[in-house]
C-alpha cells in the first residue's frame, strides 16, 4: 500500500495542478495556488540548508528579500523588464549566499543560528526604516510585472503568475532533487552525522556548506520576501528531509494561516500545536506517518530495512 502511495502522489499533485485552476475560475482559489507555490519552493530550498546539511540557517529569506527589493528597485528607478527578474535574481542571491556562508559555515550550532536571525532582523529593519528608496513598510510600488497591465486584478492575470510559479517550482524541485541525490548531498548528510568521518574521507566541509548555500541563494532570488517562522513550520510539519512532505506540510499550514485569520491568536497557537504534536509523535513529520503507520501494522517497534536506508541515506520518503 505504501509503496503504490509513493508512485501516486506526484502524478496525483501534477493532476491537481492542472484541473484545479479551470475548476475554479476563481480570484481567490488562484492568488491561494499562487501563495502555496512561492511557499512551496522556498521551503525545498531552505530544507536543503536545514536537512541536508544540517545548519541551522534563518538566513534564507535575507537572500530572498534582497534579490525581491533589488528586482523591484532597478525595475522602477533603471526600467528592468520582468524577464530580466530570473538572473539578477539569481546573481543577487548567489552573491549574498557567497557573503554570507563564507564566515559563517565555519561557526557551530547555536551560534550560526543566532548570526543568521540577526542578519535576517537587521534586513528587516533596514528595508522598513528606508522610506527613501524602499518604501519602508509599504514596500516597493510600480515594478514590471508578468501579468500585463490590462489584466492585472482580473482572473486572467492570476493564470499569468500561476504559470511563472509553475515554472519556478519544477526549478526547484530539480534543484532540491540535483543535490540531494548527488555527490553533494552524500557529503552534507556525512558531515551533518560525524564531521570527524567526513574530514577522514577527505571531504572539504566549509567548501560543500558554502556550495549549498550559494545554490539554494541562487534559487530563492526568484521569490518574493514571506514570513519566517510560518515558513520554518510548514517544514517542520511537513518532514525536513521530504519534498513530499514539505508540500503537505505548507499545504496544511497555509490553510490554517488563511482561512482562520479571524481567529487571531488562538490561529497561531494552533499553529504551535500543530508542530508540538508532530515533533513529539512523528519521526519525521507528515511524511514519516505513513512508515510508522506500518510498523504499527506490522506489530513491531524497529523500522523495516527500506525505512534504515532511507534515513542512512539522509532522511525521509521523497
Amino acid at each position: 500500500m505504501r509503496r503504490a502511495f509513493d508512485l501516486a502522489f506526484w502524478p496525483v499533485v501534477i493532476v491537481l495542478a492542472v484541473v484545479l485552476p479551470p475548476l475554479y475560475n476563481d480570484s481567490y482559489v488562484m492568488a491561494e495556488l499562487v501563495l502555496f507555490g512561492i511557499y512551496f519552493a522556498i521551503n525545498l530550498m531552505w530544507s536543503l540548508v536545514l536537512g541536508t546539511a544540517g545548519l541551522y540557517s534563518f538566513a534564507t529569506l535575507a537572500f530572498v528579500g534582497a534579490a525581491a527589493y533589488s528586482c523591484a528597485w532597478l525595475s522602477i528607478n533603471h526600467g528592468l523588464p520582468w524577464w530580466a527578474y530570473a538572473p539578477v535574481g539569481i546573481a543577487v542571491g548567489a552573491l549574498g549566499g557567497l557573503l554570507v556562508a563564507l564566515p559563517a559555515v565555519r561557526l557551530r550550532g547555536v551560534y550560526f543560528a543566532l548570526l543568521t536571525i540577526g542578519l535576517v532582523e537587521a534586513c528587516n529593519q533596514y528595508v522598513t526604516g528606508d522610506t527613501a528608496n524602499l518604501g519602508g513598510a509599504q514596500g516597493l510600488v510600480g515594478a514590471d510585472s508578468i501579468i500585463p497591465p490590462s489584466k492585472q486584478g482580473l482572473i486572467d492575470g492570476y493564470y499569468y503568475a500561476y504559470a511563472g510559479i509553475g515554472v519556478i517550482v519544477i526549478v526547484a524541485l530539480l534543484v532540491y532533487w540535483w543535490v540531494s541525490s548527488g555527490r553533494l548531498g552524500l557529503q552534507l548528510r556525512t558531515a551533518r552525522e560525524s564531521e570527524p568521518v567526513a574530514q577522514a574521507l577527505g571531504i572539504d566541509i566549509p567548501r560543500a556548506r558554502l556550495a549549498v548555500f550559494v545554490i539554494t541563494a541562487a534559487v530563492l532570488g526568484l521569490f518574493d520576501f514571506s514570513t519566517l517562522l510560518l515558513l520554518f513550520a510548514m517544514i517542520v510539519v511537513g518532514g525536513i528531509n521530504s519534498p513530499r512532505g514539505i508540500l503537505l506540510g505548507t499545504a496544511l499550514l497555509q490553510f490554517i494561516e488563511q482561512h482562520y485569520v479571524s481567529w487571531g491568536a488562538p490561529r497561531l497557537i494552533l499553529l504551535g500545536v500543530i508542530m508540538l504534536l508532530i515533533t513529539l509523535f512523528t519521526t519525521d513529520g507528515l511524511a514519516g506517518i505513513p512508515a510508522q503507520i506500518g510498523r504499527l501494522l506490522r506489530g513491531r517497534g524497529t523500522p523495516a530495512a527500506d525505512d534504515v536506508a532511507a534515513a542512512t541515506m539522509g532522511g525521509g520518503p521523497p
